[in-house]
């Protein structure tokens, strides 16, 4: 199994590659997906001639599905020009590389969860507003993460016109018979007839969906947004009708408040991937979008992967949120151990929080008290992030040379990762040998499980 972290900006972006089996696990923010994750998908589909078997998006916030919209868009405009060239008609090639066929989503849509006739309003624009007048760092935060859902929203809701059997025709949810990914039973997903990576469906569960849909339900009651309405509406009028024909192919009190979590964030679709060893033995990946640790220990539980009180050792942890104070506690990082753990965040709302770090760091390099009880807590391992001070520094010095100034926010991301850099750094010149880090700089680092 291969997995590629790709930048991302605050979101995440990761290409999964097991035998024949291709995963792309959300698409990052607008700007990384068409200045990166673009190009590079365009150069891996032309040079291995692959396929995405499964797109998977882990929830609605703009950080998971924003790349994802804009992958559907750039799928379009070539899908366009194939149209009009086989039709003899005069067609301008997209300025970049095909992307790859998309053979199925997964995806808790909005259409699914409302009903979409219904008027579109903002009540999460409007607790970010109440939210934004508090000092507490803790809830500036929080508002930043319900003013992103509410930013969302819309694009949720192009990506499932885009999708539609009268446009993209990819098919969404097929394998829960087209409606809600959610832990049903014990079942194991394959993708491919025969495939040895089976993929368990480890959250939400139905409860979950069903708080969602309640706000949902709210946030379409509330019509203080008209203008960004109108400009949704207007989107949707103008790609009604179908596309051409003839396209057929289809620390510890400090940590974990659950709380603090956005609906939306605790309904993320979480997947448990396992992929049988050539030798025996089976490799196990974790994706948690921004889930939290009490439903990723839930879900684990209720497949069997963990008991009563007992622990898992898997091969690669995504670690939940980008590794923000309210997902993860001291408690989950000593029941669920890894390998490698996968961290995508550039510094920004301060994820990955320090406070995190020296619980993962504690559960693997710590005192008796604080170390994980999994026997292959001593052993080395390696933690992953798809940014670096080095990237970020990067991106300043383009934004300065065409703005003319500096970025008030990439400073502030440059800061929080330098102070990351060098508080895991200190860490593994103490572990004698046991911690290994790394950091995305220039390409997009490469994983092999």
């Amino acid at each position: 199994m291969k997995i590629t972290l790709l930048p991302s900006e605050k979101g995440d972006c990761l290409l999964i590659e097991a035998n024949a089996v291709s995963i792309l696990a959300d698409g990052g923010m607008p700007g990384s997906y068409t200045s990166e994750v673009r190009g590079f998908l365009g150069r891996w589909a032309e040079d291995t001639g692959k396929d995405l078997d499964l797109v998977y998006v882990s929830h609605v916030d703009q950080d998971h599905i924003a790349g994802v919209l804009q992958l559907l868009e750039d799928t379009v405009q070539w899908r366009v020009f194939d149209h009009k060239h086989a039709n003899g008609q005069r067609a301008t090639k997209p300025p970049f590389k095909r992307p790859p066929r998309i053979k199925r989503i997964w995806h808790n849509a909005f259409k699914a969860m409302v009903n979409e006739s219904e008027a579109i309003g903002s009540v999460f624009a409007a607790r970010a507003n109440t939210l934004s007048s508090s000092t507490n760092p803790s809830l500036l935060r929080l508002a930043d993460a319900f003013r992103s859902v509410a930013n969302s929203i819309p694009e949720a809701i192009k990506v499932s016109r885009r999708i539609a059997a009268d446009q993209l025709n990819i098919p969404l949810n097929g394998e829960f018979d087209s409606l809600l990914a959610m832990v049903r039973g014990q079942e194991e997903i394959s993708l491919t007839p025969g495939g040895d990576v089976a993929i368990r469906v480890i959250g939400p569960f139905k409860k979950d969906l069903e708080i969602l849909r309640k706000y949902w339900k709210n946030w379409l009651a509330n019509s203080e947004n008209a203008g960004s309405v109108d400009k949704l509406e207007a989107w949707l009028e103008d790609n009604e009708g179908p596309i051409p024909p003839g396209f057929g192919v289809s620390i510890d009190d400090e940590l974990g408040n659950r709380k603090s979590v956005t609906e939306p964030n605790l309904a993320s679709l979480m997947l448990l991937l396992e992929e049988s060893k050539p030798g025996g033995g089976v490799t196990r990946v974790v994706l948690t979008g921004d889930g939290h640790s009490d439903d990723i220990l839930a879900g684990l539980t209720h497949h069997g992967r963990l008991a009563d009180g007992g622990g898992l050792h898997v091969d690669v942890l995504k670690l939940q949120h980008h590794g923000s104070e309210h997902n993860l506690d001291r408690s989950f990082a000593k029941r669920i151990t890894a390998d490698h753990y996968l961290i995508c965040a550039n510094g920004e709302h301060e994820n990955p929080d320090m406070r995190v770090l020296e619980v993962l760091l504690d559960s693997r390099l710590g005192s008796a008290e604080h170390i994980s009880p999994n026997p292959q807590a001593r052993e080395p391992f390696t933690i992953w992030f798809n940014c670096s001070t080095d990237y970020l520094e990067k991106q300043q010095a383009a934004h300065t040379a065409k703005k003319g100034a500096p970025s008030d926010k990439l400073a502030k991301c440059i800061a929080q990762f330098t102070a990351i850099e060098q508080k895991l750094a200190d860490a593994k010149q103490a572990s004698n040998g046991r911690l290994k880090l790394k950091y995305l700089k220039v390409s997009p680092l490469v994983l092999d499980v």
